[in-house]
């Protein structure tokens, strides 16, 4: 596959991409009238060949997305496992996850069918790349809502959806981008329905199989036969619902495919650079019988290989009528063709009037025809098509009898400039409500968006998000205080803020592609954003604006997505600054909150690759970690005055190093022992571990599976657990000292997607992620468990003493006390009494506790362990059973001798009301009482009046009775 990767100058992007940095003060009157915020370009291709190689096997320069295929059999199984054993308390595994939204933003969608079953056009399933399939019941309403089908899908890049017209009810989706980006975002094949999409079922004839990496697009034809434009198989047709299939169309990769709804006629488009491509036409779509139309006299159609792309629609209410898009090989527009008979003579349509240039017949796509082209034809009308690149553009009158008189309206801007609605850029898909002229959805990489007047001349287009939440994050940041406040750089969604006063809708502050940011925990009004490369912004406002107070601009050093990290101690950042020349450098910024600030390159030893990760020391001051793209781990101390380095690692491969992470030490004379670091590519080992502070590294992988790790962190509360972030999801392991690490997944309520970072926010510990394609979660994992305790054992027993309950720990961090709590079945849990804790400890430690009152009966017990800083949580629970005894009834009674109060212990707790009696050596009852005890003991205060000397003590409870003499003392 040709990668759309753009080459050349800084200058020669900012022409060819969808978005124009537009330098301050410069910037056009109309511009600023519509929107006071810096608009900036989303680099696709950029983004994409970062990713590439961030995550490729350096054994075969390839990435090899089948093996998450195994990883994903490897997550079922586990958790097939542990269903059907006991949870392990304590363990991170069990994280819960809760959804963050943004509940108001989209990501990037492919595929978008309206459902055929509903006329009104209000069921719409739509495809994102990231995030798997979606469903809304009310697309045509005032305030449409979506809802997740499925976001645990083996893999979560829908590009294309299609039904079966003989029975609506089978339907079918494919998986994988085939144009050059994704993301790298590589499809498993074609999934399917029986049920008008209520479950849905992998085929297995597409299952890892190379031919079915990239399904472009799908479609069922009057008889059921479904076909498959692969990028890498060709066209395939199965003829029994994707049990089997065959190869129709040989040319390697196909773009499109489209069928004649009346006669069946099939139409396949290729491209990618492929020899003989164009548009093929088959009346029976078997193997051979594919023409290709350029070939024909006089088709009109180009005659040599110069297109790139080529998109296609058919006119559903005049099957003879096509319209065809053509990119070139320079990505930019090379034509816009009709036909209208069938596809045996086309003529060449005027081009669009871009207004973001201002030139006639300009480029709509800007370049990004390989990425970003879409088409769709009017059901009721077959001159009215819409056509997308980064903009929408329609035609009412694309069947003028002169070709040169069809009329192209621009219909939306990217950002609401030149007086045109905003819509977001890079079109993708367009689909019309069945028999409905009027309503149309659109599929761009800002998520849906919907219009109900089509027919106008220029039709009102407005995104409908709400609560799809496909979003792309590469990084966030958290607040230190404000639970409900996040910064979360996303792609081709700028840097999008979390506030507590909107919930999980959120805004974009920078535009653009979003990157990573920071927010000073200290001082929490200081906020950073980045845009892509070495593009940075502060706010300290809260916030509220991030331009007006710029650290760097239009400076494109550092990578596309640029590693940064912030040092809240010092108020200094610290980011990637390498150029092609001299990629071994790092930006530090010095009173980064202030002014003046001080910017200075640290340029790192030579031959270090460049920086893909920053950490900074929690334990020693201006000490900071680096690690770049050929496996080194440097540590750089006094790095904000003269920095010296010292390498701790270095890989025999150039892999990507993601994430670094440094033990917090308390009071430690020897700090920064403990660390993780870890790895992107496939094909490498993910985590290494050392123990006393790089000068040996062991593996701490385990039985990960082979998939990009993304990022690291300790468990806050000790270093003997860790979270990771990986491409399927969330994974942690609760015990690093194991000779082999084992690793869980931890993905409660959680999409099965790539996560980007962790974040932990001090305060509360709670955890965020940020994944690239459903947004933020957060959990609580540290807080509520495991104990911040790490406790080995905890077990229960009855003895005819009481219930014994016994604990050990294996390491304590800060831990004051354990708490024993017990319930009785159906009554709320009792605390019985409380035992210190050691407070800090790395041994083995041993506690029990008896609880003589437990009756007979069935019981509860836990632990409520608390921390000196009153931060606490609960243990497993243990139940045990109390039968009835054949003890005594009476155990003892002390003191004896007494002088007026007596203690009685029961043997038992007793079944019903004690009696108890005192009785002179003469039989005479002296003392009478009685007693509904609810514990083993009995408190029995005398008379004044009694006589110095012996008596007899009984107790009888029901049928049991017991004596035994007591003297009360002169």
């Amino acid at each position: 596959m040709t990668l759309g990767v753009a080459t050349g100058s800084y200058e020669w992007q900012q022409q060819s991409s969808s978005k124009r940095p537009v330098p301050h003060g410069l910037r056009p009157e109309s511009e600023e009238e519509e929107d006071d915020e810096e608009k900036r370009p989303d680099r696709p291709d950029l983004a994409q060949a970062q990713e590439a190689a961030l995550t490729r096997d350096p054994a075969t320069g390839t990435i090899p997305r089948e093996r998450l295929l195994i990883a994903q059999q490897q997550i079922e199984q586990m958790l097939e496992a542990r269903a059907s054993q006991r949870a392990i308390g304590s363990s991170l595994s069990t994280a819960n996850w809760t959804e963050k939204g943004p509940s108001n933003i989209g990501g990037r969608v492919r595929a978008i069918m309206v459902d055929p079953s509903d006329a009104t056009g209000n069921k719409v399933w739509a495809g994102s790349v990231g995030g798997g399939l979606w469903k809304s019941n009310n697309a045509a309403a005032t305030t449409p809502t979506w809802t997740k089908v499925n976001d645990t899908f083996t893999n979560l890049a829908v590009t294309t959806i299609a039904y079966d017209p003989t029975n609506p009810d089978i339907m079918y989706f494919g998986t994988g981008e085939g144009f050059g980006n994704a993301d790298n975002i590589r499809g498993l094949g074609i999934w399917k329905s029986t049920d008008h999409g209520a479950t849905w079922n992998q085929l297995s004839s597409t299952n890892n199989v190379n031919q079915y990496y990239y399904i472009n697009r799908l479609a069922v034809d009057k008889n059921g036969w479904v076909y498959a434009a692969t990028n890498t198989g060709g066209l395939r047709r199965s003829k029994d619902q994707g049990a089997t299939w065959t190869q129709v169309l040989t040319n390697s990769s196909i773009s499109d495919v489209d069928v004649n709804p009346t006669n069946g006629t099939v139409y396949a488009t290729s491209g990618n650079f492929t020899t003989g491509g164009g548009i093929f036409r088959s009346a029976s779509g078997d193997l051979n019988s594919f023409i290709n139309l350029r070939s024909m006299a006089g088709s009109g159609l180009p005659t040599t290989n110069v297109y790139y792309r080529v998109e296609l629609a058919i006119a559903p209410s005049d099957p003879t009528r096509l319209y065809a898009l053509y990119c070139g090989t320079d990505y930019t527009l090379y034509g816009i063709y009709r036909t209208s008979d069938g596809g045996n003579t086309w003529q060449s349509l005027p081009e669009p009037d871009d207004a973001d240039t201002g030139i006639a017949a300009s480029d709509f796509t800007r370049g990004q025809g390989w990425y970003d082209l879409s088409i769709g034809v009017s059901p009721t009308d077959p001159n009215t098509v819409f056509i997308g690149g980064i903009d929408i553009f329609k035609t009412s009158n694309g069947g003028a009898a002169t070709a040169s008189s069809v009329v192209w309206q621009q219909t939306t801007h990217w950002y609401g400039g030149f007086g045109f609605q905003n819509v977001h850029a890079d079109q993708h898909a367009v689909a019309f409500a069945p028999g409905s002229g009027s309503i149309v959805y659109f599929g761009n990489d800002g998520g849906v968006a919907r219009s109900l007047n089509a027919t106008a001349t220029i039709p009102t287009i407005t995104h409908i998000n709400t609560n799809f939440n496909v979003t792309q994050f590469y990084a966030v940041a958290v607040h230190p205080t404000d639970y409900s406040y996040f910064l979360a750089g996303a792609q081709d969604n700028g840097t999008q803020q979390f506030r507590s006063s909107t919930g999980t809708q959120t805004r974009d502050v920078n535009g653009g592609d979003g990157a990573f940011c920071a927010i000073d925990e200290e001082t929490p009004d200081i906020q950073f954003a980045t845009y892509v490369y070495s593009n940075v912004y502060r706010s300290r406002t809260k916030g509220d604006d991030f331009f007006p107070d710029i650290i760097e601009e239009n400076d494109n050093a550092g990578s596309f997505i640029n590693p940064l990290e912030y040092d809240s101690r010092k108020n200094r950042l610290y980011y990637n600054y390498g150029t092609a020349a001299s990629p071994s450098q790092l930006r530090r910024v010095s009173n980064a909150t202030g002014t003046p600030r001080t910017l200075a390159t640290i340029v790192l030893p030579s031959g270090s690759g460049t920086v893909t990760h920053i950490a900074i020391s929690p334990n020693v001051t201006n000490r900071v970690y680096v690690g770049t793209s050929i496996g080194r781990v440097i540590r750089i101390d006094s790095a904000a005055t003269t920095p010296t380095f010292t390498t701790l690692y270095t890989s025999g491969t150039s892999v990507s190093v993601s994430g670094i992470a440094i033990e917090r030490s308390i009071a430690s004379p020897e700090p920064d022992q403990h660390m993780l670091t870890t790895f992107s590519n496939y094909g490498t080992t993910s985590v290494l571990q050392t123990t006393n502070g790089g000068t040996n590294w062991a593996s701490a992988e385990g039985n990960l599976p082979d998939m990009p790790v993304r990022w690291v962190l300790f468990d806050p509360t000790g270093g003997k657990r860790a979270m990771i972030a990986t491409e399927l999801g969330v994974w942690t392991t609760d015990d690093l000292t194991a000779t082999s690490v084992v690793w869980q997944p931890a993905n409660t309520n959680f999409a099965n997607v790539r996560v980007d970072m962790l974040r932990l926010r001090k305060t509360d510990k709670t955890v965020v992620a940020a994944t690239h394609g459903r947004g933020l979660f957060t959990s609580n994992v540290f807080i509520v468990n495991p104990l911040p305790v790490q406790l080995a054992s905890f077990t229960g027993q009855a003895t005819d003493q009481g219930v014994a309950l016994r604990w050990k720990t294996a390491s304590e961090l800060n831990a004051s006390r354990f708490e024993i709590e017990r319930a009785a079945k159906g009554a709320p849990f009792q605390v019985l009494g409380s035992k210190a804790a050691a407070g800090n400890s790395t041994t083995a430690r041993s506690y029990a506790y008896l609880d003589e009152n437990a009756a007979a009966g069935t019981y509860a017990y836990r632990l409520h362990q608390i921390d000196v800083d009153g931060s606490a949580a609960y243990s497993p629970v243990v139940t045990v059973t109390v039968k009835p005894s054949a003890a005594p009834l009476l155990s003892s009674v002390y003191p004896n001798p007494f002088v007026q109060d007596l203690t009685v212990m029961l043997g038992q707790v007793a079944a019903y009301d004690a009696t108890v009696i005192l009785t002179d050596m003469q039989g005479r009852v002296v003392h009478r009482a009685k007693a509904t005890p609810n514990s083993r003991l009995i408190q029995l205060h005398t008379p004044a009046r009694l006589s110095a000397g012996a008596y007899l003590l009984t107790v009888q409870s029901g049928e049991q009775k017991a004596t035994r003499q007591v003297i009360i003392k002169p």
